[in-house]
């Protein structure tokens, strides 16, 4: 069930102002419309004259992903040249050149789930069985058949392994673990104790099921090479035969070698099935790839894919530089971190530098402040951040108008943490703004009304143990905004309520070690969801490794241990506890219309508790601005720009090709 928020217009920004249409590649699975004959690259029919590759026919395998272009079938030949700003930008390339390398996916315009990966699926025994139909013949990079094996080892062997993946919480269903079973080579059974309608749309979308290039070296992915990473495995060697292979590597133990070799963006032996395959790792830039010659992705006449082979990927120092980089015309395609204020430089180079600029209106929020409810670290300001009354003043604190002129330009909507108007999950007008207004008055009432009435002799709030002013940590990194800039304007604007800030910027690799060692505060970024039961992990406490899990992972680590681990929510956040009740019960409901009015009570307890704070959204800061070279053809007018869509993935550059 898609989220329909596609076309939802933004009112109050301009970011949808005069688009093109939504268009896409189209997915052709009637085989009786598949090509009969296959082409592939002029290196690889070398390869296959030397005796070096089998022909491309066997390599493709009898069942292959069929796209049919925008535009017309493409030629090959060339180079894609991007950039990227550190080794924490590794979602760059995932979300150009992955594929998408998911089981299942969408298709073009958000609207059905499509396969992908997986050549067809079905829901049986009222949503408790999924079954997956995979290609015949469908390979590894290396060669090697790709088969139920693969996705029985990551269930069984990482995603269950307390030492690598500790479960899955989308593969987590009423309590219960869902099991994946080998039914044979081609054919996989996802079991569930109870109805679970929506694990199709989570294999599809972004979680932690959402292939390998995302999610493998953090434990998920869905799938791995078994051939490959079994043998650094202890249930396949020994324990002290992996860590010995880990210690020669230069690991302390086994796993932390073994999520490192996982890792398709640092590791170039590593088996992919992702149409590009790494040739020189993100961290020895540039950062480099080159084609498949096992892709199973074909055009309708039979071209293997992608027709451009080479990726090239130059690191610069920071978003600035690499805008000057784009509008200079050095890229061919970039759609990370062209910030909107970059706009108008870019559309004014546009006829110089041989580029057109795209843009693509945001199906979240693009901005925000993620609030760590679990934060201890100072345990009076963790007490503070679990006090709804704080959290509703340092929103209404907030001028989100003056930011989204000074950031966005005016393209973004000012907002809670809140769907899409015209989404299915919309609550209704009242809630975009609840606690979303610009009145320090209320706020410095509410604040006065939990006993923070003593100032210092700047003006501000005094801690409740009388030691020095209240001082709050916010971190971020410069990404898809400026979100430190963003920060600065915030601490200006809480001086009127008495509350300092400090602000510093850090990389993105950092962040997550913060997050995930429960020690930030507050955090710059996008946040919020499209669709609470497919992407929850910005929007409630269910992720507990990664960044965005900035809700609370204590909290998301004792949610999904059933309260064996992590730490339990306290009282003041009761009506947490119950939104995950909430989410549970919709996961596992069967009724469209009533899982979408749980998910509607989702916002709207959102909204109010203030767990996160929405600033603006619906606007073109994540990946909204994109530029492709002129002589770039089936480059899309415009797409669906979701993380669930796994943008620019669907775009598919596998079908791009020059004039």
């Amino acid at each position: 069930m898609s989220t329909k928020a596609a076309e939802a217009g933004s009112r109050g920004g301009t970011a949808q102002a005069g688009l093109p249409a939504v268009e896409g590649a189209e997915l052709i699975t009637d085989p009786a419309r598949f090509p009969k004959q296959f082409q592939e690259a002029p290196d690889f029919a070398k390869l296959v004259a030397e005796g070096k590759l089998p022909p491309v026919a066997e390599r493709i395998g009898a069942e292959p992903l069929v796209l049919k272009p925008i535009q017309s079938v493409g030629r090959y030949g060339g180079e894609i040249r991007r950039g990227f700003v550190g080794q924490g930008d590794f979602q760059n390339a995932v979300r150009f050149c992955s594929g998408p390398d998911s089981l299942l996916y969408w298709d073009f315009r958000f609207e059905k789930l499509v396969p992908n990966i997986a050549r067809s699926f079905e829901l049986s025994d009222n949503d408790r069985v999924l079954t997956l139909h995979l290609r015949k013949g469908m390979r590894w990079s290396d060669g090697q058949p790709f088969t139920a094996d693969d996705l029985v080892f990551w269930r069984e062997d990482v995603s269950l392994s307390p030492e690598l993946g500790s479960g899955s919480s989308s593969m987590r269903i009423g309590g219960q673990e869902v099991q994946v079973e080998k039914v044979d080579d081609h054919t996989v059974r996802y079991v569930s104790k109870v109805s679970n309608p929506t694990l199709p749309q989570r294999l599809a979308g972004w979680t932690d099921l959402a292939g390998m290039a995302a999610n493998a070296h953090l434990g998920g992915g869905g799938f791995l090479p078994k051939h490959y990473l079994s043998q650094y495995h202890p249930k396949y060697t020994s324990v002290d035969a992996a860590n010995r292979l880990a210690t020669d590597a230069g690991f302390k133990g086994w796993a932390a070698y073994f999520r490192s070799l996982a890792s398709w963006h640092q590791n170039p032996k590593l088996p992919t099935v992702t149409p590009w395959v790494l040739t020189r790792p993100i961290n020895n830039p540039p950062w480099e790839f080159g084609p498949n010659p096992y892709s199973i992705w074909v055009d309708e006449k039979g071209n293997q894919l992608p027709y451009i082979g080479r990726i090239t990927m130059g690191n610069v120092e920071n978003t600035e530089v690499l805008a000057l980089r784009a509008s200079a015309g050095e890229y061919d395609m970039q759609d990370r971190h062209l910030n909107v204020t970059n706009l108008p430089v870019l559309i004014q180079n546009e006829k110089r530098s041989s580029y057109k600029v795209h843009r693509a209106p945001y199906t979240e929020v693009d901005c925000g402040i993620r609030l760590n409810l679990a934060y201890d670290t100072d345990k009076e300001l963790g007490e503070l951040i679990r006090t709804v009354e704080f959290r509703r003043a340092l929103s209404l604190g907030i001028d989100r108008g003056q930011i989204n002129e000074a950031f966005f330009l005016g393209t973004c909507t000012p907002t809670a943490t809140m769907a899409a108007r015209g989404s299915i999950y919309d609550p209704g007008p009242e809630w975009h703004t609840k606690w979303a207004t610009h009145d320090p008055g209320q706020a410095n009432k509410l604040l006065d009304k939990i006993g923070l009435t003593k100032k210092d002799d700047a003006g501000y709030r005094v801690r409740k143990d009388g030691t020095s002013r209240i001082i709050l940590d916010y971190q971020a990194f410069p990404s898809s905004a400026d979100f430190i800039g963003i920060g600065e304007m915030v601490k200006r604007q809480w001086q009127k309520i008495g509350i300092d800030v400090n602000i510093a910027s850090a990389e993105a690799n950092l962040l997550t070690q913060r997050a995930t060692a429960n020690q930030l505060m507050l955090s710059g970024q996008a946040v919020g969801t499209d669709d609470p039961f497919l992407k929850p992990d910005t929007f409630l406490p269910t992720v507990t490794n990664n960044y965005p899990g900035m809700i609370g992972i204590p909290y998301a680590k004792w949610f999904a241990s059933d309260g064996q681990q992590g730490t339990e929510p306290p009282a003041s956040l009761k009506l947490l506890k119950d939104a995950m009740a909430l989410y549970e019960k919709g996961l596992s409901e069967p009724d469209d219309a009533e899982r979408v009015r749980i998910g509607k009570k989702l916002y709207t307890m959102h909204a109010d508790q203030v767990w996160s704070i929405g600033i603006v959204g619906f606007g073109l800061s994540v990946n909204g601005v994109y530029l492709t070279n002129n002589r770039l053809r089936n480059v899309p007018a415009r797409v669906v720009n979701s993380l669930q869509m796994k943008s620019m993935d669907n775009t598919y550059p596998i079908m791009f090709f020059y004039k």
